[in-house]
């Protein structure tokens, strides 16, 4: 990774974690609306949502493996995405499939209670990692450990939401850190 590609990390994380109450509130408004319309911005706001998702957390796993030859946590992030992923496709399915919509909302919650479980193993084996991240590393590791237990309850997701983007501000001090020290080393990672 180059400390270009750590400071690109950084600045989509921050973009998630400030846009992710936002977009909450927005699906808060627009859920059970069938309009055209709040369906397009609905399935937009997914979309998006799981392609940063991903984009961010593969970022994560590489900063992980590539900085700190830590590959405890590779299984955790690639369930992660995966439940994510498909979560997003049978939520947006359901959008559009109106013979699906309850059985599809129904996998989703499914998968999401999943995908909080995985994350509080995440988070849990997070704490394994042999360096601090400048102080760092037990608060983004208890931060993803609440998130997965707001999420994995499903009645605290939008606490989950908060959570989340709490520990995405961290996580993009950690990338934007990582970034500067990579300058001033003037080397790759």
């Amino acid at each position: 990774m180059t400390h270009r590609t750590l400071t690109i990390a950084g600045w989509l994380t921050m973009m998630s974690a400030f846009a992710s109450i936002p977009m909450a509130y927005l699906a808060f408004t627009l859920e059970g609306r069938s309009d055209a319309g709040s369906t397009f911005v609905l399935s937009v706001m997914q979309g998006a949502g799981t392609a940063l998702f991903v984009v961010i957390t593969l970022f994560l796993k590489r900063f992980l493996n590539r900085l700190f030859m830590f590959h405890d946590s590779d299984k955790s992030i690639v369930l992660m995405i995966l439940a994510n992923v498909v979560a997003g496709f049978l939520i947006v399915g359901g959008m559009y499939i109106s013979s699906t919509k309850e059985i599809a909302g129904i996998a989703a919650l499914v998968l999401m209670v999943f995908q909080g479980i995985v994350q509080i193993r995440f988070g849990y084996t997070l704490l394994k990692l042999g360096n601090d991240l400048g102080g760092l590393l037990k608060p983004f590791s208890y931060l993803n450990i609440a998130t997965g237990i707001c999420v994995a309850s499903i009645v605290l997701i939008l606490a989950g939401v908060v959570v989340s983007a709490i520990a995405d501000l961290m996580l993009a001090t950690l990338f934007f850190n990582a970034s500067k020290q990579l300058k001033e080393a003037g080397q790759k990672m």
